[in-house]
């Protein structure tokens, strides 16, 4: 199940939670984040929070330098 997605970046990427559904509490158990491009087509793989940040922040800066 996705959860939330939020912003992360300046060009316009979108990590997302997914995860279980929690039937005693209604929560998401996040298990892993994925990553959409601006364009909104999704990253390949599955990362922890720090690593899909990581993953945004290293695009942006290789695109900044090439």
């Amino acid at each position: 199940m996705i959860g939330n997605g939020f912003a992360w970046g300046r060009t316009g990427y979108t990590i997302m939670e997914e995860g279980e559904l929690d039937r005693a509490t209604w929560q998401l158990r996040v298990n892993h984040y994925l990553v959409a491009e601006p364009s909104g087509r999704a990253v390949p793989g599955r990362f922890t929070l720090e690593q899909a940040k990581r993953w945004i922040e290293e695009r942006e800066s290789e695109a900044d330098s090439g």
